[in-house]
């Protein structure tokens, strides 16, 4: 359901921290990208199977894209995070349940956008370890996309006892 209500919140204190800590781990990313880009052997794994194992290897240089990437999802979710009302809502947006469920909204973005940086951050240091023969666990990655997908279904459930 398209919302047309006007609720101006300003972003609570989880969502400012969440956003600081995020900007931590981009630059983080990129130092270590930087950091480590020389001693990258020329192919290094860009895509794992469901083990973990690389079963795609592609030239070094395809590890200077995800600091970009890493920054237009970024910004997209983060520009998205800032006007809640423009959102579709599971339940009817009303005068008494707005204010719960633009807070719940963007809240829920944010921690969408920390937990996807953290992914971006992982998948770089997994593909520079893997490249460099260091052994890491495959399910790691199942994990942290599993917690994404809970996070929804958590914020969805939340929204729901709003109407």
């Amino acid at each position: 359901m398209k919302n047309k209500m006007d609720v101006n919140l300003p972003p609570s204190y989880t969502v400012r921290i969440l956003n600081r800590l995020l900007l931590f781990i981009i630059i983080g990313n990129i130092i270590y990208i930087f950091v480590s880009f020389p001693s990258l052997p020329d192919e290094i794994p860009i895509h794992f199977n469901l083990a973990g194992e690389a079963d795609n290897w592609g030239n070094k240089a395809i590890i200077l894209i995800f600091p970009l990437l890493f920054k237009v999802v970024f910004l997209l979710l983060y520009f998205l995070a800032k006007d809640p009302s423009t959102y579709n809502y599971p339940v009817k947006v009303t005068e008494e349940n707005a204010e719960s469920l633009f807070v719940l909204a963007r809240q829920m973005l944010t921690v969408m956008n920390f937990q996807v940086g953290v992914i971006m951050l992982f998948l770089t240091f997994y593909m520079i370890q893997t490249a460099k023969g260091v052994e890491l666990p495959g399910f790691l990655l199942i994990v942290l996309i599993t917690i994404v997908l809970g996070t929804t279904i958590y914020y969805l459930i939340k929204m729901l006892k709003l109407k």
